[in-house]
């Protein structure tokens, strides 16, 4: 088969395909022989606002000459760029811009949270370096750096970073940000015989911190939501309970120097809505016995005024699980423990992503769903085989 082009395959309809391309096939980095035999180069500059990448193309008579001008390009490229703020402000300058013009939309503990990041991470790095001068090849030289020092988690909360000041600074994004994985560590849940030992525990005492754990447990609220939660938000007749923020200790952003370093803050739940979740007889019933010896604006942990803040509620469940002789566990293995009893008790998967206050069945199934085995030895016992009615 004669073949004006790089590379011959036998006949195919693939390859008929192939050759009805303006270009032959790839042979290097985004390096193509055209058909009228010059080569091309494409090179990707940033992104679009619509986040699709956007290249140029260079062209030679050869393909050592393009592959040459496409690394005289890189190496070159920032004296080529246009001259604007964006490109010649230092990169502290416009991520310090970028925190202040986003800082209404924020909550103040992300507002914090990437502050944080930026003077701890990402600042001792790029503090001295224009916007416009930042490349692969600059990210990739932090990105190595970072990654051997924070977890993926944090590694995520970087390039969020970085993508958004960068898409804000310059209007595009010239990088590519390295993928990372979610479910690296998941969480545990506590067993049937941990369940058991305490809910018989916790059977007789009714004091406000066994209400607490119980709820979460029953309900499988965030910590936070439920240290924010009053008495007035239990609508007991109805049997139902109104989850409209969360509380949470941090830094205080804009302190004086006679202030303290942290503050409380009441804000909104994780995903700004609010929502109602159904109460179980068995918390409803004790939910009834404390009712009348709290008034409505008293906060459900505390039974005064004043909330419990959620590290003394962490505190307070770990020493719990100590004088019971179960292993230590965050309190968060208490939301998860729900999701899981859940979906192993039969309840519809669409109605408990509701109740968890999840954006989608998605997140309640791959983050907060851990299967027992005792549930999974129980299924299989479903499985049935057709078999041929025999004739004797």
């Amino acid at each position: 088969m004669q073949c004006r082009y790089l590379y011959c395959y036998p006949p195919s309809k693939t390859w008929s395909r192939i050759t009805d391309r303006r270009y032959s096939m790839r042979i290097g980095p985004n390096i193509y022989k055209r058909q009228d035999g010059r080569w091309e180069a494409r090179i990707m500059i940033g992104k679009r606002a619509d986040g699709k990448p956007q290249y140029k193309s260079l062209y030679a008579r050869s393909y050592r000459d393009v592959s040459l001008a496409k690394k005289d390009f890189q190496n070159n490229v920032h004296f080529n760029a246009p001259v604007s703020m964006g490109n010649t402000v230092l990169f502290s300058i416009a991520a310090k811009d970028w925190l202040e013009h986003n800082r209404k939309n924020w909550k103040p503990s992300t507002y914090n949270k990437y502050k944080n990041y930026l003077e701890s991470y990402i600042y001792p790095c790029w503090k001295d370096t224009p916007a416009g001068r930042i490349t692969q090849e600059t990210y990739d030289l932090l990105f190595s750096y970072l990654e051997k020092i924070l977890s993926d988690s944090s590694l995520r909360v970087i390039n969020t970073i970085l993508k958004s000041c960068l898409k804000y600074t310059l209007k595009s994004v010239p990088i590519d940000f390295k993928t990372l994985s979610i479910n690296a560590n998941p969480v545990e849940i506590l067993t049937a015989a941990e369940i058991s030992n305490l809910l018989y525990r916790l059977r007789n005492r009714v004091d406000l911190n066994t209400v607490g754990i119980l709820f979460a447990l029953y309900t499988g609220v965030r910590l936070g939501e439920l240290c924010s939660l009053k008495l007035e938000d239990l609508d007991l007749e109805d049997r139902v309970c109104h989850v409209h923020h969360t509380l949470q200790r941090i830094q205080n952003p804009d302190r004086k120097p006679d202030e303290p370093k942290t503050c409380l803050h009441i804000g909104l739940t994780k995903n700004g809505k609010q929502r109602v979740i159904p109460l179980h007889d068995y918390l409803l019933g004790l939910l009834q016995k404390i009712q009348g010896n709290y008034a409505p604006s008293d906060y459900l942990l505390s039974g005064t005024s004043i909330p419990v803040e959620p590290r003394t509620m962490e505190n307070r469940f770990k020493k719990v699980l100590k004088n019971y002789g179960i292993r230590e566990v965050h309190f968060h293995v208490l939301r998860h423990t729900f999701a899981t009893q859940c979906i192993e008790s039969g309840i519809d998967v669409k109605a408990l992503s509701e109740i968890l206050g999840h954006s989608s069945v998605k997140i309640t199934m791959d983050k907060y769903v851990h299967l027992t085995m005792r549930f999974k030895q129980n299924q299989i016992t479903i499985l049935q085989f057709p078999e041929k009615n025999r004739i004797f």
